[in-house]
């Protein structure tokens, strides 16, 4: 999945398990680890992108909402009114989310 980004400042981290999972017993893990349970994630969430005036804030959201998954992930971009679009998988496809403050750097 490809998106343009209109962006003239600030920086833009992507985090997720599209390259770098393994599937074990028909249960897809993420190389990423959620820090409450020590266990590799398994939701559907396949990558967050965050928009933030510095790449480390970016990069630690992304990541950071990554672990949450997609509702709490969306939810919490809303709360904190920072810019997110989220990619969750269904079967083979892929469906879009992103938060209200994300809808200025999509290309129209």
């Amino acid at each position: 999945v490809e998106r343009v980004l209109l962006l003239d400042q600030g920086a833009v981290a992507t985090s997720g398990d599209y390259r770098n999972y393994f599937e074990q017993d028909g249960t897809r893990y993420s190389h990423t680890l959620d820090p409450l349970t020590g266990k590799p994630i398994t939701h559907n969430l396949a990558s967050v992108t965050v928009f933030t005036d510095r790449c480390a804030t970016a990069d630690a959201l992304a990541t950071a909402l990554t672990v949450m998954g997609p509702e709490l992930a969306l939810k919490n971009a809303e709360r904190w009114d920072i810019p997110v679009y989220l990619l969750v998988r269904e079967g083979d496809s892929f469906r879009a989310m992103y938060s209200s403050k994300f809808a200025d750097f999509l290309e129209q």
